[in-house]
């Protein structure tokens, strides 16, 4: 599973961290920037990247909507540091 995670950097969606994940490991963890310009591009970045879910701060109703046309699974509305938002998806315990 790759999850990327943007919470630490307040509503810039623009920066995040790519972590891939399995049996609950991280293998692979990387900071990001995303492409600059429309919706379609940034959801094509992630696509090529294969993202399976995006961990967010603040999004606009239209950004969610448009991920979500894109296949592109979507938690936001979380703040923090990006290994303690993983840490407490993988767990669980993650509020949102």
């Amino acid at each position: 599973m790759i999850i990327a995670v943007s919470g630490e950097f307040g509503d810039d969606i623009r920066k995040m961290v790519y972590y891939r994940i399995e049996n609950g490991r991280i293998l692979e963890r990387e900071t990001v920037n995303a492409v600059e310009g429309p919706l379609d591009q940034l959801g094509a970045q992630l696509n090529s990247l294969k993202i399976d879910l995006l961990i967010t701060g603040k999004i606009s109703r239209e950004v969610e909507l448009g991920l979500f046309d894109m296949g592109i699974n979507l938690i936001s509305g979380v703040n923090g540091e990006s290994d303690k938002i993983l840490s407490a998806y993988l767990d669980g315990s993650l509020k949102f």
